[in-house]
């Protein structure tokens, strides 16, 4: 493996409002940052630290139901539902919520999980995901513009899907290995990852092949360009590899 290298750019991306002074400058520093290291981590307070703890509070709860329950979050896309530690991945386990900002969809899953309901799970994860989807319309609405193609945002606006993907990593026991998830690349337009027990393992490979090591910062979520955003990125942006260490 190439040199490990310190760091990738943080930019503070509250209170901005479009087609201010703020705006343009920060919508350069995302656009250098995605070119030079294919991710950069955004600061975004919006998702206050009362929301990430009920948010934690309602993985707990999620990821302890027995297996049984856990499994009948199924999903007709590759890697969309759950995921179990298999040996190859032991300490890997994940769920995927459709649509999460749509309250009728979470409450959806919900109701598959907890068939007595858990509205405070439905409440939590619904906000959450309303919150980081703006970040997301952000990011996405300052490539456009710094790539010539804004008039194409309504539109393509108007298709947007998301997908929430709740992961948990154990703690790897004396003989496991510590490599949670390897080394891939995602398919989705814009990846944003939030750590919100802020429990670092997250790696990224920049253009040079070097791997950076990612300390999530409180009030911060990584913002990835994937397979498809690179497209539009200049052709010296080679990869946003990233594999999970604990």
């Amino acid at each position: 493996m190439a040199s490990l290298l310190p760091g990738i750019p943080v930019i503070n991306m509250d209170d901005l409002k479009l087609g201010t002074k703020s705006w343009i400058s920060t919508s350069q520093k995302v656009t250098h940052a995605l070119e030079e290291y294919g991710c950069f981590m955004a600061v975004y307070e919006s998702v206050s630290k009362e929301l990430r703890n009920e948010v934690l509070d309602s993985l707990k709860f999620l990821f302890n139901l027995p297996k049984e329950a856990k499994i009948k979050n199924t999903s007709d896309k590759p890697f969309h539902g759950y995921m179990g530690p298999i040996p190859i991945r032991p300490l890997y386990e994940s769920m995927g919520i459709d649509h999460p900002t749509s309250l009728d969809d979470v409450q959806n899953f919900s109701n598959l999980m907890w068939p007595s309901r858990n509205y405070h799970f439905s409440k939590a994860m619904h906000s959450y995901a309303s919150l980081v989807s703006k970040l997301e319309d952000i990011v996405r609405q300052m490539v456009f513009q710094s790539y010539g193609v804004e008039k194409y945002h309504e539109s393509f606006n108007k298709a947007v899907t998301y997908h929430l993907k709740v992961m948990k990593y154990s703690a790897p026991k004396v003989d496991e290995t510590n490599l949670g998830a390897a080394v891939h690349t995602d398919k989705s337009f814009i990846t944003i990852l939030g750590q919100i027990n802020l429990v670092n393992g997250l790696q990224v490979e920049i253009k040079d092949g070097n791997w950076v090591d990612v300390e999530i910062l409180p009030s911060s979520f990584v913002v990835l360009a994937t397979d498809p955003l690179m497209v539009m990125l200049v052709h010296s942006l080679l990869i946003d590899s990233k594999k999970v260490l604990l």
